[in-house]
């Protein structure tokens, strides 16, 4: 057929460089906003967070302080019986807790009743009034307060323990979302693969099954065993009997295309549900391969065969079902875990005298039981705090949270942020506090190792080879190994060392010994290591040297000698530390002494106190400048000299740019009345100006015959001094009559005019 000419226009788009250029520009645009926006919603979300948390915080020493108040605690003390206060302090031990617990929750003194009516807005202290009053608490926490006012009233030394829950600082995520199945896939019910458990032993069954002896309900939700292996071979049969694909041959693998084929069976509850299940392609494959074996070989020995075979499979069956219920319940623990809701997040803590230990307590589930709290509490735990009686706060993650090494701390903010936020809301540290803090150590150090590569990365405790970052080795060589994880050795956070180059172990007031070889070599980063390694041919050669703190040794500074200061390379003092002044020199923070030293021949040299990156480059902070110690007065009192002198010229700077100002402004006026004497009056050329109305209102009152009325110019000529040498040399104000002057004069007059006026 002939080509058909189009009916409309075309248009073709060709992609020149410049248009390439420009996309190219437009797509990195769209990265770096979608990067920045990416960026300022991490931002937003972590302050918040951190919002979130100070609020929690804020909250719990505020609860803590309502359960101090005295009036709160007298009432709370005249409710107990008195044998519990006549016990000593040194006495009270882990089965006194429990009998005061018992009295004051289990034994019904205080109930749990969740309808009881909770206002809005309602003054906490108002609110544990009535709970006082009515012996009752409707929830944990209530309770929790309840029994907190107990301890307090009896002088207890207790805390407030709280599981605070803030914003999370990672959005949830799309993925996941959906329904699991057993193997994980998203979108499909556990209920298709998993038995009713309510189902009632009188189901109906579909055609072809058999129900069990005695009314037992049908594990699986399948049919019994012979009917499946019916309707197997029923649709294996059927397979074989078509000779021919659509394409008019017989397939070479209908085998396999018959065992690939999934046969679903159905069954009807009495409420009318049906459950669909697949058969899995092992067990297709299975039935069908015994199909095979009992048509080709037939007999007895085949049929003894297949039902030992069936045997085996029912066990298989039996074991796979019974694997992938448990698989099942796992997964369902596991995300119900994650999934969890509010739960009980506060309990208490009472320092035991005669044991010297704090013991933990539950109002429902008893005292001295830390996991209890830990599995009870809403998951994932991400921050653990106590408050005391006088609102201190305490980190206690490391105590109650079982993933605090972990992935707890994935969730939680910036390690030095939260130390130094918690650290206003610390108490003074006493021996009780050591002591703690040495057993929390200890228990953490006893734990077992963690199992999972990814689990060693940033831990505060373990660390691996591999996850060693470019300035951080492994010393001493011959560290003890803690253990293997598959295969790579363990080793203590402890052993792992920082590593710096000679510059940075200067700024850290120590240097290198003679004679010690690099522990590690690595590419250095700066614009100057760069430039080398472009330079030379080895461009990927690691070029900078680190060592460790053992390899270095503190800072001598160098000494003055003959009133000279002791320079280095650049001709300034490195002054990072202190203690980096040299010998017999002192620091003046003076701006501008090395003027003043220079004047007076004296040695000065800037101080320089650190660097500063911009612009791609480090850039030397200097302050003041290192002198010698016999010149330090005579520098001083030449500086305060040069300081006055320094004012007095800008003082007289100032003054004559005010008199050049002034010089300039009367000039100027000058200028502008001598146009006026010379341009502003009407003269004989221009007596068309009065028929156009060019003429002034001074000058029609002028030409109206009004001799009262002056022009403007004949006003300000009066006024001004200066015009008094045109009357002394004869000329009348208003110009229009000259005397004769010689070439000097002229001379002379000139010399007052701009050059403008000159023409």
């Amino acid at each position: 057929s002939e080509p058909v000419l189009p009916s409309q226009p075309v248009e073709i788009e060709i992609e020149t460089p410049e248009v390439r250029k420009k996309q190219k520009r437009q797509a990195e645009l769209e990265t770096y906003m979608r990067r920045m926006v990416n960026r300022y919603k991490k931002d937003v979300l972590i302050d918040t967070h951190k919002v979130h948390l100070l609020c929690l915080i804020a909250s719990g020493i505020f609860r803590g302080r309502q359960c101090s108040e005295p009036d709160l605690l007298a009432i709370t003390l005249s409710l107990l019986p008195t044998h519990f206060s006549m016990v000593a302090k040194e006495r009270i031990d882990h089965n006194y807790l429990t009998g005061l617990l018992k009295w004051c929750v289990f034994s019904s003194t205080f109930t749990l009743n969740a309808c009881l009516p909770c206002e809005e807005r309602q003054n906490p202290r108002t609110l544990l009034e009535r709970r006082l009053a009515s012996l009752s608490a409707r929830n944990h926490q209530e309770m929790t307060h309840l029994f907190l006012l107990v301890l307090r009233s009896l002088q207890f030394f207790c805390r407030l323990v709280i599981s605070l829950q803030p914003i999370p600082l990672k959005p949830p995520s799309a993925k996941g979302q959906g329904a699991r199945t057993s193997t994980g896939a998203p979108g499909k019910s556990n209920t298709s693969q998993q038995p009713s458990k309510t189902a009632s032993p009188e189901q109906k069954i579909s055609p072809g099954t058999k129900r069990p002896a005695g009314g037992a309900k049908i594990t699986g939700g399948r049919g019994g065993k012979k009917a499946r292996t019916k309707e197997i071979k029923e649709e294996c049969d059927e397979v074989k009997k078509k000779p021919k694909t659509s394409g008019g041959q017989r397939p070479k693998n209908s085998k396999r295309r018959s065992i690939a084929s999934k046969v679903s069976y159905k069954e009807e509850s009495e409420s009318g549900e049906e459950k669909e299940e697949e058969l899995s392609e092992e067990e297709e494959f299975q039935a069908t391969s015994e199909k095979d074996s009992e048509v080709s070989e037939g007999g007895a020995k085949s049929t003894k065969w297949k039902k030992g075979k069936r045997k085996s499979k029912a066990n298989a069956n039996k074991r796979r079902s019974s694997g992938g219920e448990k698989q099942i319940k796992d997964e369902e623990g596991k995300d119900g875990r994650k999934n969890k809701g509010p739960g009980a997040d506060e309990w208490l803590e009472v320092f035991l005298v005669k044991t010297s230990s704090w013991v933990c307590v539950d109002v429902e589930r008893g005292v001295g039981m830390p996991h209890l709290c830990s599995q009870n509490a809403t998951t994932p735990m991400t921050y653990v705090v106590s408050v005391d009686g006088d609102g201190f706060v305490k980190d206690l993650g490391r105590k109650y949270d079982p993933t605090w090494l972990t992935s707890s701390r994935k969730r939680r903010v910036d390690e030095e942020w939260w130390e130094e936020t918690l650290g206003s809301f610390l108490g003074p540290e006493d021996e009780r506090d050591k002591k703690e803090e040495k057993e929390l150590q200890n228990k953490l150090l006893n734990k077992p190792l963690p199992i999972s590569i990814t689990e060693y990365k940033n831990h505060p405790l373990y660390a691996l080879k591999r996850h060693l970052l470019k300035y951080e080795a492994v010393y001493p060589s011959t560290a003890t190994v803690l253990g293997y994880c598959r295969g790579e050795p363990v080793y203590s956070r402890d052993c792992v060392q920082t590593l710096h180059s000679k510059d940075t172990w200067l700024k850290e007031a120590r240097t290198v010994r003679l004679g010690e070889e690099p522990f590690k070599m690595v590419r250095g980063f700066s614009n100057r290591s760069r430039k080398a390694r472009m330079a030379s041919e080895r461009k990927e050669e690691n070029d900078l040297a680190l060592f460790g703190e053992w390899q270095t040794e503190e800072y001598q500074p160098p000494i003055a000698v003959d009133g000279k200061v002791p320079r280095n390379d650049y001709g300034n003092v490195y002054l990072f530390k202190p203690c980096m002044l040299p010998v017999g020199c002192i620091h003046l923070q003076l701006p501008n002494l090395h003027r003043v030293a220079r004047k007076l021949n004296m040695d000065a040299a800037p101080a320089v106190l650190g660097f500063d990156f911009h612009a791609g480059y480090s850039h030397a902070v200097t302050d003041g400048y290192i002198v010698c110690e016999e010149h330090e007065e005579i520098l001083r009192a030449a500086w305060l000299e040069d300081q006055e002198i320094q004012k007095q010229k800008e003082k007289e700077k100032k003054e004559k740019r005010v008199l050049s100002n002034w010089t300039l402004l009367v000039k100027g006026l000058l200028i502008r009345e001598r146009l006026k004497q010379r341009y502003g009056k009407k003269n004989h050329g221009l007596g068309s100006l009065a028929e156009t109305g060019g003429l002034s209102s001074d000058e029609e009152e002028v030409e109206a015959g009004n001799p009262s009325a002056k022009t403007a110019s004949e006003t300000l000529a009066m006024s001004w001094p200066q015009n008094r040498q045109a009357e002394e040399d004869g000329g009348s104000i208003s110009g229009l009559k000259r005397k004769t002057t010689t070439k000097r004069e002229k001379r002379g007059q000139e010399k007052h005019l701009f050059p403008f006026e000159k023409v």
